[in-house]
């Protein structure tokens, strides 16, 4: 007996007649009584006693029924999993970031994504930019976020917002007593310059040469986080962007307006059929209800490039 024709019998069983199961079904009465007799047929016994049109089912068809409840079971729960599955209350996220954004911007809004998508496991790897594309890439996570991402034809780079770049220096700093620092202001300081993106790294070295002002770093590092955490210890002044000089986490660091105004993008990375995945859009919904909440502008979401 397979499945479909273990809901005929459960039916009849349940109904003790083939009309009312029939409805029950959504069947013919007649499709329902030939697949009684198929059943019969092929098992080898009768499953019911015919009797003033009342089906009444013998001791073997009781015990079928009974071994066969815990598939029913398990089918209901099967089929709830899936309309879990469909509206995003259960699942598997993969999420791959760059640490700027891994520390200054999932914790809160993974933290609001959990409270509607309790049942979902969430994964979080923290990476340098170009691993973050070739894992979206090649599928190893499902949503890749990054500062200037490169175009590639096999993804969907989505806007989540334009960020103005800001010098960072210790609130002691002779500079955190401007309104606005320019190139030519950070002259004589030691500078640390964060590695995060070569597309940024230009578009800073663009602005010095517009001022005619040499740009020249005295320490690399890797992410724009671990340049504003050397600057909290007073080991010079770093340009950042706005969303990561927000972070909680620093303490005795002054954000202040660079000019000439360098703006980069914070953009989703997803593949290209992988875009309208319920989890992701979820996520992304959350990214930019943080972002927003930090006064910073947020693109319409349904405006995206290739």
């Amino acid at each position: 007996m397979n499945l479909r024709q273990l809901e005929i019998f459960r039916a009849v069983v349940r109904y003790r007649s083939t009309v009312a199961a029939a409805e029950a079904l959504g069947m013919s009465q007649p499709a329902v009584s030939n697949a009684l007799k198929s059943i019969e047929t092929s098992l080898g016994f009768l499953l019911f006693e015919r009797a003033n049109k009342r089906m009444t089912p013998t001791p073997e068809a009781m015990i079928l029924l009974n071994e066969a409840e815990p598939l029913f079971r398990m089918q209901e729960v099967i089929n709830q999993t899936a309309a879990h599955l469909r509206s995003g209350k259960k699942g598997l996220l993969r999420v791959a970031a760059t640490s700027e954004l891994s520390e200054s911007l999932l914790p809160r809004v993974i933290s609001r994504f959990w409270s509607g998508h309790e049942g979902v496991e969430l994964s979080l790897e923290t990476q340098r930019l170009d691993t973050i594309m070739e894992q979206v890439e090649s599928g190893m996570v499902d949503l890749g976020l990054a500062m200037e991402p490169h175009p590639r034809a096999t993804l969907e780079i989505t806007p989540l917002a334009r960020l103005g770049m800001v010098c960072a220096c210790h609130e002691t700093s002779p500079l955190a007593a401007l309104d606005q620092v320019r190139p030519a202001d950070m002259a004589g300081q030691t500078m640390i310059n964060a590695r995060t993106s070569s597309r940024i790294l230009g578009l800073v070295l663009d602005a010095f040469r517009a001022e005619s002002v040499p740009y020249q770093s005295a320490m690399d590092v890797r992410f724009m986080n671990v340049a504003g955490h050397f600057v909290e210890e007073g080991l010079g002044v770093t340009i950042m962007d706005e969303l990561t000089a927000s972070s909680a986490r620093f303490m005795a660091l002054r954000a202040i307006p660079f000019l000439p105004r360098v703006e980069i993008e914070l953009s989703a990375i997803i593949q290209l059929d992988r875009s309208h995945h319920v989890l992701i859009q979820s996520f992304l919904s959350h990214i930019r209800a943080e972002i927003a909440s930090r006064g910073i502008a947020v693109p319409d979401p349904r405006t995206r490039q290739g």
